[in-house]
């Protein structure tokens, strides 16, 4: 039974394996592990697209650089638990190499994430998601603070410029009532003008209404001594058509000739 146990194995790794496990029992015997480490996590229902970030960033401010080989070793024990499931003890020994006394509290928070994950219907801990939506309401509120800032910014332009508009007009009132009053003493003048050309124009007419009547007048007079020097010559011409003529004396002598 004993060889069938260890087929496959080599005594190194029998060795590593006891070794671990000796560890384990004294960190065990010292109390040094969390107890929610006794909280199984079934790996399956953990989102490992959210914990990967997670675990990079977590990983690079405990050590204070960034590190690949332990990011990749720290997945890669998540990724692939084993037969007996994942024991987060063995991980905390594991990352001990790597991390040192930093390794307890990282295993311990990394666990405490991976018990919520598994227990939320997307896989995702809860307080990712509520850290997520604190910053959605930051976010939310500095826009909301942008905006009224840009508002604010905005009303204060427009005041300036209609303060700055109110100071020209009245810089240019004074030469607009200078204008204003030139202006309407021009129109006056055209009135005037206007007025003036109307009279005027009426008082030739006025004047051609007369000539007109003048030149009706004197046709008129002309045509009734026309009509006068015709009568009298007619006249005359009946009177002398009507007078006897005078006889012609016979001739009594030749002298008379």
């Amino acid at each position: 039974m004993s060889s069938g146990f260890f087929r496959g194995t080599n005594t190194d790794q029998v060795k590593h394996v006891n070794a671990e496990q000796k560890i384990i029992k004294d960190m065990e015997k010292n109390k040094r592990f969390p107890d929610h480490y006794t909280q199984k996590v079934d790996m399956s229902k953990v989102s490992m697209d959210v914990m990967k970030p997670w675990i990079a960033k977590r990983i690079t401010e405990l050590l204070g650089f960034e590190d690949d080989i332990v990011v990749d070793f720290c997945v890669a024990q998540l990724s692939e638990p084993g037969d007996k499931g994942l024991d987060p003890k063995l991980l905390q020994v594991n990352m001990t190499g790597f991390m040192e006394r930093k390794a307890g509290p990282f295993c311990s928070e990394l666990w405490q994430h991976l018990i919520s994950a598994q227990e939320s219907p997307v896989g995702v801990p809860r307080e990712f998601i509520d850290q997520k939506k604190e910053e959605l309401k930051k976010k939310k509120e500095e826009a909301e603070k942008v905006q009224e800032e840009l508002k604010r910014r905005k009303q204060d332009l427009e005041e300036a410029e209609k303060q700055t508009r109110a100071a020209r007009e009245e810089r240019r009132s004074p030469r607009r009532r200078s204008r204003s009053k030139q202006a309407d003493a021009g129109r006056r003048r055209d009135d005037d003008r206007r007025r003036d050309d109307r009279r005027d124009d009426r008082r030739d007419d006025r004047r051609d209404d007369r000539r007109r009547d003048e030149r009706r007048d004197d046709r008129r007079d002309d045509r009734r001594d026309d009509r006068r020097r015709d009568d009298r010559g007619r006249r005359r011409d009946k009177s002398e058509s009507k007078s006897p003529q005078p006889r012609r004396r016979e001739k009594r002598f030749e002298w008379e000739d």
